[in-house]
Order: structure tokens, then sequence, then C-alpha cells
């Protein structure tokens, strides 16, 4: 599996960095958990612009940007506007969508920045293109919260990620069995094996899936999500644990 290196952080070697997301809904709320975050053990940190009210008004998204990258030092920040047709807090239209990630590019401030690959299908290469642009790369996302495809769709989603340009494509899935769950690493082996142009990030979500969270290193994902105490999905993982697991499982 390849790697990339953001601000000296190589994402796709070594144990999975872990990711803390942000959920608060004030600007002020933002920030504060942004300075506490920090502190903690962790590579990055998600903020969930789709519970901020004003993310789509370009003050006080210019705003809070400025103020996440001063709290967050050189922490790597992801910013994501999770779209309810993914899960998220809120609907937009496409040219909302692709004016906030236009806005997100040109504030230099995001390290990473996740489009969603359904709802973009057909302007998706433009999108990341101008991330690139800006010096920012890609989480192309893509989420079921209802079931697990199989191995094979789980695969083309990803490797079609690879091909329209994403620096890291990822895919969270819900599990109905614990045969999902080992589909889903599965899949994710196939892709590290396969498919190693670039790193991946996969995870089954729920309780039953909290395991796929834990065993990136072994199977091929690169980056996992915690529970810095509030998760933005259901199954994460509190940090603590995630850190002591991922050091005990460390790949000789």
């Amino acid at each position: 599996m390849s790697s990339i290196t953001i601000r000296g952080c190589c994402i796709g070697a070594g144990r999975p960095k872990v990711i803390l997301p942000i959920v608060a809904s004030t600007a002020d709320g933002i920030l504060s958990e942004a300075v506490r975050l920090a502190a903690q053990k962790a590579d990055c940190i998600e903020w969930r612009a789709d519970w901020f009210p004003g993310a789509l008004d370009p003050a006080a998204l210019g705003q809070v940007l400025s103020g996440l990258r001063a709290a967050l030092e050189e922490k790597l920040l992801l910013v994501t506007f999770r779209t309810k047709a993914e899960g998220g807090e809120a609907a937009l239209t496409p040219q909302q969508y692709a004016s906030f990630c236009e806005a997100v590019c040109a504030s230099g401030c995001a390290d990473l920045l996740d489009i969603e690959f359904f709802p973009n299908r057909e302007h998706l290469s433009a999108l990341i293109e101008q991330a690139h642009r800006a010096g920012t790369a890609v989480v192309c996302s893509s989420h079921d919260f209802h079931k697990t495809p199989p191995r094979t769709e789980m695969v083309a989603r990803l490797t079609a990620m690879q091909q329209v340009g994403a620096d890291l494509p990822k895919l969270a899935v819900m599990p109905c069995s614990p045969s999902d769950v080992l589909e889903l690493l599965a899949a994710t082996a196939e892709m590290a094996e396969r498919h190693p142009e670039t790193p991946v990030i996969t995870m089954s979500m729920g309780a039953l899936g909290a395991v796929s969270r834990l065993c990136g290193e072994a199977f091929g994902s690169a980056m996992t999500f915690a529970n810095p105490g509030q998760a933005s999905a259901p199954g994460q993982v509190a940090l603590d644990v995630v850190n002591e697991v991922l050091e005990s499982l460390r790949l000789a």
C-alpha cells in the first residue's frame, strides 16, 4: 500500500492514524473543542461542518477555519460537510456543496477535504482537481448505514475513487452479521494487495463492526476514527482504548 505524507504525518505506513471528530454547533464550541483535542494523542481532527449552522456563510466559515488552523497547530485538519444523503445533519444542493468545497480550499486552512462519492459523481473530478490545485488532499467517501454491499461492490467503489483522483478513498458500511464485518475486512485487504495505488480508509460501523476500527494495520485501513467524548458515527471506540489496542496490535 502506498502512503501520503502531510505535515510530517505519513498516512498509509505504520499504525493507522487516529482521527477525532468535532461535532459542536457553535463557533465558540468548535474552537473550544479544537483546543481540547489538540492536546490529545491523535493525528488528525475532523471538523464536521454540517453541525454548524453558519457553514454556508463565507465569513462565518472562514472565521472558524482560521481558528481551527491556529488551535490545531501541526495536527492535521480534515474538513467534512456530511450531507443528509450520506448520514449527515443537513441537505445541500450541488451548487451549495461545490461552493462550500471551494471556500474550504481557498482558505488554505484544511489539510484534507472530504468529498462525497455518490452525490457528486457528475462533478467529482472537478471538485478533486480544485482541491489539488489548492494543495488540499481529498478523502473521497461513501457510506451505507443500512447494509454491507458485496465485496466486489465495495472494491469497485474504492477503485473508482482512486481512478477519479482521490488521495484517500473511504468506505463505511453497516454490518448485519459477523460475516458482513469479514467482508469489509476482506475488501480492505484486497485493496491493499491488488490496488495499492493509494491508502484507503474503511470501517464496519456499529458495535458489531467496532473491531474493524482497531485492526487496520493488519488489513490495510490507513486511518481510524476514535470517540473523544461525542461520537460522529455509530461504533466509534473511545480514544484511550483505540490507542492502547493499536499499540498492542503493532506489526513487527
